[in-house]
Parts: C-alpha cells; structure tokens; sequence
C-alpha cells in the first residue's frame, strides 16, 4: 500500500506507529466538528444578528461579520489543512490513494480553469484542502456520528426558534405563507437562508443519527431532523430521507450479498435518474419552474460538454439569470447539470469517481449497521441531487457540512484501513522490544 511517511521513522517506533495523537477517536471526532463548524459558522452568525423580515432569495449577506469569515474561512481552512496535511505526512503517515483521490476534483476543476484562460481562485481548492485534512486525521465512518448529533443539534435549536425568535428562522420573518408549506405555516429555513437548502443539510445528516450506540438516543435525534423537516417542506429533502430510510431498512432485513447488488443497482438507476431528468425536461414549469432553468441552462452549455463555462459562471452571470428565469437561478437545481456547467466532464467524472469509490469502499464494510448507512447517504445524496445542487464545488458552503465531509470520509476509507490492517501485521511479525511494546500501546 502507498503511503507518503517520514523516512526517518524507525521500524515499531513511535512515528511508524498509527494510534497516537493524530488517530485517536477523540482527535478524529474534534476534527470533524471543527471541518463541520467552519462550514457553518457564516449562516449562524447571520441569523443571529439579523432577521428575515425581508429576505431576499439570492441576495448576498449584507452582516459584515459574516462577510468576513466567508473571506478568512476560504483562506484559514486551505492554511491550515495544508500544513495540518504535511505535518501528519512527516511524522506519521498519509495513506496515498485516499488523499488523492479525495482532492482530485477541487485540482481538475483549477486545472480546468488555467487550461482555458480562467485564473483559478483559492475557492476551487478549498474541497481538496479540506478533503486532504479528513484522510490525513483518518477519519472513519463511526467518526461520523458526530454529524448525526449536530444536524440533530441544529435542527432542534431551529424548532426551538420557530417558537421563540421567528423572525430569525422563517422565510420573509414568517410573514407570509407558502404554497408549497405541508403544514399551512411559514417555512421554516433554520440557519440558512432557504428552507430547502436547510432541508437538504437535515436530509443529508439523518443516516448518521444511527450510529449513535443507544436506541433510544437514536430515535430523538430522529425526531429532532423528522420534526424539522417537516416544518422546511422541502419536498427535494423529503425524497431525500425516505430514500434514506428505506436503504437503511433494507440493509437490516437483506443479506450481505443481496444488500450489496440492490445498493449498486440503486447507485446505477439514481445516478442515471440525475443525468437524463435535467436534458429530457421539454415543461418550463415542472418541479416547481425548475424546468425552466434546466432548459436555458443546457442550451448556454451547448457543446461545451468537456470544459464546461467555468467555475464561477452561475455567479457572474446572476443578473442575467435572475432576469430572464429567476431568483433561484443561481446553480443549476441538479448536481449533475451544475458540475457540467461548472467544470464540463472532467469534473463530473472527478466527483463520479470520490462516489462510486464511496460505495465499494462502503459495502466492504463488516457491519451491515455502517453499511447501511454509508449507502443511505449516497444514494439520499443522488436523490437530493436530482432536483437541487447538494453541495457546491467553488467554496466551503454551508451543505459542505453534511454532504462533503461525510463523501470524502466514505471515499477514503477502504485504503486507509487496508493499509492500517497491513502495518498491523507487520508489527505482528517483528519481536518487539519494551520500546517497541511502550510505542503500540500509545
């Protein structure tokens, strides 16, 4: 197995040896909160030090606090994963492929940039920065419990303000109502700006409650997104979760190998879902208008099917899009046509990649508990992706948090532990001193 270590590290010493402070479970665990809250931390501050009495869909943030940490994150995160990254690579040991594999699309789509004339902003390698980070640290798959307990977090601290504090949490500060509202109140957008964007960051959130160990745990935190969700009406986020219950249903009553060909068959028709929906779709006003933009957005692709029209197309062209379709115009409301445009093929075969490795790396899996989650993930992720944009590929958005870092961690996974099973036996094999011994026990 590959992997980037120091070369100084003798053999069964204390730098060649995995557990330690980069591979404990509390160091993985602290690691992805902190990864989870720079993604968060700009949409928390604007909602707390403004309201949403006249929101405006598309309207960049005017609460210069939060303007601010969007700037310091997109330079802060790429420092200090970069350095974090190197760090562990010198004294410990970076699985090769994981990392790889894991910033290869954030690369692609710079390269992709500079190869037609675009210069590549710093946003482009913030995914590859903080994707690097999470294999480095070796996050693993029951690491991401913790995003479970925050979205769970999250949601109940936004139930809470639909109570208290309104004004903060609804779309228009509550004072309309929706059509689209599945209990006759305002929409509830929690810390977000849009109530489907804060529906897609429960949804994608929601396989991980359940691994938490107790049951009775697992089931409030379920409460907690299911409450909230409803409230959102996101009907994209909907969709979403009941596709994430119903794999993670099958995965109890399946058997392994039945499971697995259903998962793969899954992943097959859902990602062939996304790619035909958006470029088959002749009504304007299906799926709520998205028609529309699916329509005008493939015909300014064009036969730019392999660069696309670069990773900040949609936001220098907003004006224009929001004139001739809509506010919501700002991304292409479907994964697969929003990375076309942004990155062309070359990216899209990038991301597809991070997935499909996801899925194996996942099925391999011992426990059919983890199995079911990771595919619930991935396949609630094809089906938010269908109709919205999950995740973004210029930044370190707020969906980053529940899409990003659970895809990468999932990526990464199969070769960081076949190499730890691997550097396992091999110190199984050598007579091991007190040293030695004192070292593994670290």
């Amino acid at each position: 197995m590959s992997t980037l270590t120091s070369t100084g590290a003798a053999p069964g010493g204390p730098r060649s040896t995995l557990p330690g402070l980069f591979d404990s479970v509390r160091a993985r665990r602290v690691m992805v909160i902190l990864v989870w809250a720079s993604s968060i931390a700009s949409p928390i501050v604007e909602t707390v030090l403004s309201d949403r009495q006249h929101y405006v869909e598309g309207k960049t943030s005017t609460v210069a606090l939060a303007v601010t940490l969007n700037g310091l994150g997109a330079v802060i995160v790429p420092v200090i994963a970069v350095a974090a990254t190197f760090f562990i690579a010198l004294y410990w040991r970076v699985t090769a492929p994981s990392l790889l594999l894991v910033i290869a699309p954030g690369l692609v789509l710079a390269a992709n940039e500079l190869a037609h004339g675009r210069p590549p902003t710093l946003g482009l390698l913030i995914t590859a920065t903080a994707g690097a980070l999470l294999v480095s640290v070796r996050v693993k798959l029951p690491d991401l419990a913790v995003v479970g307990y925050l979205g769970a977090l999250v949601a109940t601290a936004s139930i809470a303000a639909f109570f208290l504090t309104p004004s903060k949490v609804l779309i228009s500060g509550g004072v309309n109502t929706f059509d689209k509202s599945l209990t006759g109140a305002p929409l509830l957008a929690g810390i977000f700006t849009h109530s489907n964007t804060f529906g897609m960051f429960l949804a994608l959130a929601l396989p991980f409650v359940f691994l938490a160990r107790r049951w009775p745990v697992r089931l409030l935190l379920l409460a907690a997104l299911g409450w909230a969700l409803i409230l959102s009406s996101s009907r994209t986020a909907l969709v979403g979760a009941a596709v994430v219950l119903v794999v993670l249903m099958l995965a109890r009553i399946l058997p392994r190998t039945a499971f697995a060909a259903v998962a793969i068959l899954g992943f097959a028709v859902s990602a062939f879902a996304m790619l035909w929906l958006p470029f088959t779709e002749t009504d304007p006003e299906a799926y709520t208008h998205r028609g529309s933009i699916w329509i005008f957005d493939r015909q300014q692709l064009g036969d730019h099917w392999l660069s696309g029209l670069g990773a900040h197309w949609f936001a220098d062209n907003y004006p224009l899009l929001r004139s001739v379709l809509s506010s919501a115009a700002s991304h292409a409301h479907n994964l697969a046509l929003t990375t076309l445009i942004q990155g062309g093929v070359v990216v899209l075969a990038a991301w597809t990649t991070v997935m499909v490795v996801a899925l194996f790396a996942t099925l391999r899996r011992p426990s059919a508990r983890q199995r079911g989650v990771g595919v619930a993930f991935l396949l609630g992720l094809l089906a938010v992706g269908a109709t919205e944009t999950p995740f973004g590929l210029v930044g370190w958005g707020p969906l980053s948090a529940s899409a990003l870092i659970p895809l990468f961690v999932l990526a990464g996974q199969g070769w960081i532990e076949r190499e730890e099973d691997e550097h396992a036996r091999a110190l199984s094999s050598v007579p091991l001193t007190r040293a030695s011994l004192r070292a593994r026990r670290r």
